[in-house]
């Protein structure tokens, strides 16, 4: 073991090298795949003259109403949640919350809300069926599971009605997709001041080479990740390069004894594949337990993506590799 301490580092490294690469592969995946809104079409409102926290500038004006009747006349359910908000506004017109959970709340009675079931958030907040007593005074009209909210509900543990709203900088989604009813929404929000933007993820049912086509053309995230995946290449070969260094005296004493260039070369390849393999599983594990990815059964098919390319690339690092070893070292068996 001690004479081959430098091979086994290299080893290490290589598995290290590749449960990186697993886990840079679920970042791409969750930056330009995973769509943030479900089956939602997600918009993003902001106010051009203030930073989000600060006092609104633009007036709301008859907004909430306009937004309203688009929903009315749509037969559509609108969200809205603020940056960083505790509860989501919400006026529907679809039926969702009967749908969802069952529960009748429309959002069209003002100072209402629906509240997440056994929410320690919310305990110190409520007084009988009041959420918010002397303050908001919001009645309690039922209680929804957590577990079958939407996506993008995130740390918000109650819904009111939209016409509740005091302003409107943060997200808002709806389960319309038609452009041109969209574009009238858009319009809605627009004539307020505001600016309006789609969200930037993708449909949920992108292909998932398209997503690593775009680490190449997309913003400046995307290309900071892939100088990271490519710094990650440079360490995966130049560890692969120094387990050869060090395992070279093993490996021309085993040729000259009687082992053949094919059989060192399927050995080393069989070991390189499997530590390949294994940094895919160890990063899948890794994946799964401090990464959130919304569809769930992602997790799985992005390490299995992730774990193909591992072998495709050890394997082209060992043929190069092997190819040097052999020529550098063909007829120098003698000095053994």
């Amino acid at each position: 073991m001690g004479k081959r301490m430098g091979e086994m580092l290299s080893f290490a490294a290589l598995l290290f090298v590749f449960m990186l690469t697993t886990l840079f592969f679920y970042m791409v995946y969750n930056l330009h795949y995973d769509s943030a809104s479900d089956d939602f079409t997600g918009f993003t409102i902001f106010d051009y003259q203030r930073e989000p926290g600060m006092e609104p500038t633009a007036e709301l004006g008859s907004l909430r109403e306009d937004l309203t009747a688009w929903a009315k006349n749509n037969h559509a359910v609108i969200f809205y949640k603020g940056f960083s908000a505790a509860g989501i506004a919400a006026v529907d017109y679809a039926g969702w919350f009967e749908r969802t959970w069952h529960t009748p709340f429309n959002g069209q009675e003002s100072k209402t809300t629906i509240v997440q079931k056994n929410s320690g958030n919310l305990e110190s907040y409520t007084e009988g069926d009041l959420l918010f007593p002397r303050t908001y005074n919001y009645h309690i009209l039922g209680e929804f599971n957590g577990d079958k909210s939407p996506t993008f509900q995130g740390d918000a543990f109650f819904y009111y009605p939209l016409s509740d709203i005091t302003d409107m900088q943060g997200m808002l989604f709806t389960d319309i997709d038609n452009k041109k009813d969209l574009a009238e929404l858009i319009g809605i929000i627009e004539k307020t001041g505001r600016g309006v933007e789609y969200q930037t993820y993708n449909d949920s049912g992108s292909n998932v080479f398209v997503v690593l086509k775009k680490m190449f053309i997309e913003d400046f995230v995307s290309r900071s990740l892939l100088f990271a995946f490519l710094g990650l290449v440079f360490c995966a070969v130049f560890a692969a390069s120094m387990m050869y260094r060090e395992s070279n005296r093993y490996m021309v004493i085993h040729h000259l004894y009687g082992a053949t260039y094919f059989s060192l070369f399927i050995k080393l390849l069989v070991r390189l594949i499997c530590i390949a393999v294994l940094g895919a599983i160890l990063g899948y594990v890794l994946g799964r337990t401090q990464l959130y990815l919304i569809h769930r059964a992602a997790y799985l098919n992005v390490a299995i993506l992730s774990g193909t390319c591992n072998v495709i690339f050890i394997c082209l690092v060992q043929i190069v590799c092997f190819l040097s070893w052999r020529q550098k070292n063909h007829g120098k068996e003698g000095r053994y």
